[in-house]
C-alpha cells in the first residue's frame, strides 16, 4: 500500500464536502429547533404529542451524529492530504436507489468506495484494479487497471 498526496482539486473536494455539510445541518438543526420548542409549547398537558416529539429529537440527534461522524472523517481526509493507493479485485459493484445516485464499488481488501459514475460505469467484477482514495471518507479519486492483471491484455 501506498500513499501519494491528493492533489488540490481533491483536498478542496473534500473541503467543499466537509463545510457544506456543516452548513446544512446547522441550518436544519436551527430550524427543527424552532419547529419543535413551538410544537412542544402548543402540545400543552397532552403527554402522547410529547412523547412523539421526544422521540422525533431522538431520532434527529442520532442522524446528527452519523452525519457529524461523516463530516468529521472528510474534514480529516482534507487535513492529512494523503490517498491510498494498492491494488485489489473488485468483486461487485452498485448505486443507490436514492436521488441523487451514488455509486460504489466492493473490492476484495475488503473496501467499498464511493466513485463517480464515470469512473464506476466501466469497471468489471473480478477484475483486478489499482484504486487510489481517500482512506477515512473512502472517496474514490482514480481507479485503473491493475498492470499485472492478465485479463486486461
Amino acid at each position: 500500500m501506498q500513499r501519494i498526496p491528493l492533489t488540490i482539486e481533491q483536498q478542496n473536494a473534500l473541503k467543499a464536502i466537509a463545510w457544506l455539510t456543516a452548513g446544512v445541518v446547522a441550518v436544519v438543526i436551527i430550524g427543527l429547533g424552532a419547529l419543535l420548542s413551538c410544537m412542544f409549547i402548543v402540545a400543552g398537558e397532552v403527554l402522547f404529542i410529547r412523547i412523539l416529539i421526544g422521540l422525533f429529537v431522538l431520532l434527529a440527534l442520532t442522524a446528527l451524529g452519523l452525519t457529524a461522524w461523516r463530516t468529521y472523517n472528510v474534514a480529516l481526509d482534507a487535513r492529512d492530504g494523503l490517498a491510498l493507493v494498492h491494488p485489489a479485485r473488485l468483486t461487485r459493484k452498485y448505486s443507490s436507489a436514492r436521488s441523487p445516485k451514488h455509486f460504489y464499488a466492493v473490492f476484495d481488501t475488503p473496501i467499498t468506495i464511493q466513485l463517480p459514475h464515470t469512473t464506476w460505469e466501466p469497471l468489471e467484477p473480478g477484475r483486478s484494479y489499482l484504486i487510489t482514495y481517500s482512506p477515512r471518507s473512502r472517496m474514490g479519486w482514480q481507479v485503473e487497471p491493475h498492470p499485472g492483471d492478465t485479463d486486461f491484455a
